[in-house]
């Protein structure tokens, strides 16, 4: 059964991926065109390393994704804000684990998901042994919190307006949290799990606490494309995304 479900995520990738493909660049050597893609150092989906390039489960998904489609995937890592830019203005295909919300899908179109995430919020105590600093979403607004710059935190049910959004990269994120500048941190556990096993200069998470926030919807992660890149159907074509599925909110 895993085998099935996988070839049908497959699937419904490669429908979404192909609504989604803004251009048509070419591989160096001229015999295949190109899927670009953007993505952030989000391990253990994608994390890129000098002499051994770029890894993870999510750059081998868009590898099988762009052969599906015939093309040679190409994927470099950005900033996020900067990634959707470039997925926006059709200078990059797709953007690689992005979120969904309301906001972006009037910019974006999203292909079948294919990550489930933990929602996490993160803190200091105050006291060795004080708990978290609120344990709802309503408490939590009432404080400043921490987040990267163009990250969604809709899923957590949190506005952004007294959030610190200053931060490019989930590092910095957890130094600004570590350095006093705000009461919480939110981020999903596999990022910061995997950013801690394998990014350098980590910082070092002694003095911080987590809980699993039961409020928050766990986000999924999809392939992403800009809006205007939209292929037409022909008015009586079925829409063969009907039955992949769709993304919870991020």
């Amino acid at each position: 059964m895993p085998d099935l479900h996988f070839a049908r995520v497959l699937r419904c990738l490669l429908v979404g991926s192909a609504l989604a493909v803004a251009g048509t660049a070419w591989s160096a050597g001229g015999s295949k065109p190109v899927l670009s893609a953007c993505a952030g150092q989000s391990p253990p989906f994608v994390w890129m390393t000098k002499g051994l390039g770029s890894q993870g489960f999510s750059v081998e998904l868009l590898g099988k994704v762009a052969t599906g489609l015939g093309r040679t995937a190409r994927i470099q890592e950005l900033p996020w804000a900067r990634c959707l830019r470039d997925v926006e203005a059709g200078r990059i295909d797709v953007a690689v684990d992005a979120y969904d919300d309301v906001a972006r899908r009037t910019k974006f179109v999203y292909s079948m998901p294919y990550h489930t995430l933990t929602p996490q919020v993160f803190y200091v105590p105050v006291a060795p042994d004080s708990g978290p600093p609120a344990t709802t979403a309503e408490a939590l607004q009432k404080l400043k919190g921490c987040g990267v710059h163009e990250y969604t935190y809709e899923h957590y049910g949190l506005s952004t307006a007294r959030m610190d959004l200053n931060a490019k990269t989930n590092r910095q994120m957890l130094r600004m949290l570590l350095a006093g500048r705000c009461d919480f941190a939110v981020e999903e556990l596999e990022y910061i799990i995997g950013g801690r096993q394998t990014l350098a200069d980590w910082p070092d998470e002694t003095a911080l606490r987590s809980y699993r926030p039961e409020w928050a919807q766990p986000p999924q992660t999809a392939l992403s494309g800009r809006q205007g890149a939209r292929r037409r159907t022909h008015p009586g074509s079925p829409d063969r995304r009907r039955n992949c599925g769709a993304g919870k909110p991020r």
